[in-house]
């Protein structure tokens, strides 16, 4: 069953105006959700630049998954604010922010095939024809898609659909990405040249990155690292 968030059409976003224009792609304040068992995530505070690389480091259950979540829109917190792009997106359902996300069970609607799939990441974009399919070719391209790309994504395998999820990212090229483990389940033959071409894309489109990983080697060199105790809070740096 496709989570509604990665298949749906996203809504078109307003052109930034100048103010917009200059202010950070992403910014987190005072973010928290905490649950009955005592789990869960925050306070936390986070600003990514356009085109930056944050990974997020923690062990199972410090609800790295749990802030992605927030941010996308498909989980409520419990205090806090977001902007994405200098907007306030507190109150917007997840098809008005304009964010991307790879979930850990890599929704795709099963019953179209693989190119439909990251087509329909860039449906509420204004581009033309060609246009629409040269960015639906070239994500494909990159995301080392091509060969099964006229599959049904019911039939593709645990690393296929999830370099079909990173092509819808790279096709739809939003202000931010959420990453969670989207690189698991790739073999490690190309696990690294996917991962290189994944993040080289997404930095020259200026879309800013916040990726959870318990790999080391998804770590950027360039990049910064916000690493979360197991009580879901930031450790000191």
């Amino acid at each position: 069953m496709p989570n509604s968030f990665a298949g749906e059409p996203l809504v078109r976003t307003p052109k930034p105006d100048e103010a917009m224009a200059g202010a950070a792609a992403l910014s987190v304040r005072g973010i928290e959700r905490r649950f009955r068992s005592g789990r869960g995530i925050g306070p936390i505070d986070l600003n990514l630049s356009r085109g930056e690389h944050v990974t997020v480091l923690g062990d199972s259950g410090s609800g790295k998954s749990t802030l992605l979540s927030i941010i996308a829109g498909l989980e409520r917190a419990d205090r806090g604010t977001i902007r994405i792009a200098g907007r306030s997106v507190d109150r917007s359902p997840p098809g008005r922010r304009d964010v991307a996300m790879v979930a850990q069970d890599l929704p795709l609607y099963d019953h179209l095939d693989a190119r439909a799939n990251v087509d329909l990441a860039v449906s509420g974009l204004k581009l033309d024809r060609p246009e629409r399919g040269e960015r639906v070719d070239a994500a494909l391209r990159d995301a080392d898609a091509t060969e099964f790309s006229e599959r049904r994504a019911g039939t593709l395998s645990g690393g296929e659909r999830a370099r079909v999820c990173l092509a819808r990212i790279l096709a739809r090229r939003p202000t931010v990405a959420l990453l969670d483990e989207p690189f698991s389940g790739l073999d490690r033959r190309r696990r690294a040249s996917i991962r290189d071409l994944v993040f080289s894309a997404l930095r020259d489109s200026g879309t800013a990155v916040l990726l959870v990983t318990h790999d080391e080697s998804d770590i950027r060199p360039a990049g910064r690292t916000l690493e979360i105790d197991s009580t879901g809070r930031p450790t000191p740096s």
